[in-house]
């Protein structure tokens, strides 16, 4: 059933995860970025609005950084979206509207 929240820290976790599990949100942050702690209120607030699809992974720069350089995560914040086990969306940075529009995007996605 969607809408657990996981905190991921390897690229074997990663793979487990995915297979068992049809849609979610990867979000890609760091406890000392700035733009991240911008935009997790808006992050959280999507999250509550379509968390009866999605699961969300959370995976922390520093600890994650296995999952970072095989998804090529380069930029923080990140948050992509899996779903049937493809990367189907992404968004890097803060901008508000590019986060809102993200979570949009990947609630249509699943939907269809």
């Amino acid at each position: 059933m969607p809408g657990k929240i996981v905190h991921l820290k390897t690229r074997q976790e990663l793979q487990e995860f995915i297979k068992t599990n049809n849609a979610f949100i990867i979000d890609f942050t760091a406890t000392w970025c700035g733009p991240c702690k911008t935009i997790k209120p808006y992050v959280e607030k999507a999250w509550e609005q379509i968390k009866d699809k999605f699961d969300m992974i959370i995976v922390d720069a520093d600890e994650g950084s296995d999952i970072c350089s095989s998804l090529k995560v380069r930029g923080f914040p990140t948050l992509v979206t899996f779903i049937n086990k493809e990367m189907v969306e992404s968004v890097q940075g803060a901008d508000i509207k590019g986060v809102k529009h993200f979570f949009n995007v990947s609630y249509k996605r699943v939907l269809s």
